[in-house]
């Protein structure tokens, strides 16, 4: 009895204490990659690449750029650029092995759920602009909803289109009904639209010589909280929505020129001193409270505000390739 109950308290201890216990538990993440190579998908836990876009001809290689790429889903959706000014341009989708998804044309791409988009054709006064609903990696797409000359289509929430009226400086952010062609909710004066992502906006309120104030808008309730840093922190980075963290994700310095990242609810930002992303970047939020950090040697970390003194993953990367986005 003796010897078994040693046994298994050695067992017990070298459970705790074996080397393929100590590193971070598996994150089930893909961040989506792009570089010299185009874009490619990179399991975090493995560290295995695998081409987003196996369909994509040469020519659509060179055109692609990390602002025309959205994730959707487990797939990803590609704009390429037109030709021609006066016309849209193109949308792809491209999901798993299978053959690439002609969606349509659109000016913007804004994602309804893991497998359907909004494509945003942009009006030009006194013409009219439209949207429409269409599915990411498939072959059904709705009929074109009109959009009045003076309404331009920035996003997409659950119960409508994030749009704003009216002309520069002199904005109202309203919520869109394009079926009934009515406003749903109006949600106040902003300079522009940053971000729009779950039942949130990225906003920016005004500027003056030195900067320019920015603020998160809730969608539903239409309540707009100010971005205040915390004390003795600059913004180094684009402010980016983190809604798992309560409202926002931003790279930030101090006097010294010490990055870190501040998350949380914009009016009580709290700064990860664990981090040190690199300047100009921003935190990309992924599923599951996981946020993609991209460090100052070039690599990328996932952050959970839950690791504790766990290490965080890391995805290594190249000369020439940057962070896109971040799927499960």
């Amino acid at each position: 009895m003796a010897v078994a109950l040693a046994a298994g308290v050695a067992g017990v201890l070298l459970a705790e204490v074996s080397p393929w216990n100590t590193g971070p538990a598996p994150t089930g993440l893909r961040v989506l990659i792009t570089g010299p190579s185009g874009l490619t998908w990179v399991d975090v836990d493995s560290g295995a690449r695998a081409p987003a876009t196996d369909g994509a001809s040469d020519r659509q290689r060179r055109d692609w750029s990390e602002e025309e790429t959205s994730v959707v889903g487990s797939g990803v959706v590609v704009q390429y650029p037109s030709k021609d000014a006066a016309f849209a341009d193109s949308v792809v989708g491209y999901v798993a092995d299978e053959q690439p998804y002609a969606i349509g044309e659109a000016d913007l791409v804004a994602p309804a759920s893991g497998t359907s988009v909004w494509l945003v054709v942009d009006g030009d006064p006194p013409t009219a602009g439209g949207v429409a609903l269409a599915s990411a990696y498939g072959t059904w797409r709705s009929r074109v909803f009109s959009v009045p000359p003076n309404l331009q289509v920035v996003g997409a929430a659950a119960d409508g289109l994030v749009a704003v009226r009216g002309g520069f400086r002199a904005r109202r952010l309203i919520l869109w009904d394009p079926q009934l062609q009515e406003q749903i909710r109006d949600l106040g004066w902003v300079v522009a639209v940053r971000e729009v992502a779950d039942r949130y906006a990225l906003v920016t309120t005004g500027c003056v010589t030195f900067g320019c104030s920015t603020a998160m808008v809730d969608l539903v309730t239409g309540r707009s909280t100010a971005l205040a840093l915390p004390t003795g922190w600059r913004e180094v980075g684009e402010p980016h929505l983190a809604p798992a963290e309560g409202g926002v994700a931003v790279v930030v310095a101090d006097e010294t020129g010490r990055t870190a990242l501040a998350v949380g609810p914009p009016d009580d930002l709290q700064v990860v001193d664990a981090l040190t992303p690199a300047a100009a970047s921003q935190a990309v939020p992924g599923p599951d409270g996981w946020l993609l950090v991209s460090l100052g040697d070039g690599d990328v970390v996932a952050w959970r505000n839950d690791l504790g003194d766990a290490v965080a993953p890391r995805v290594e990367l190249s000369d020439g390739e940057w962070l896109v986005g971040v799927s499960q």
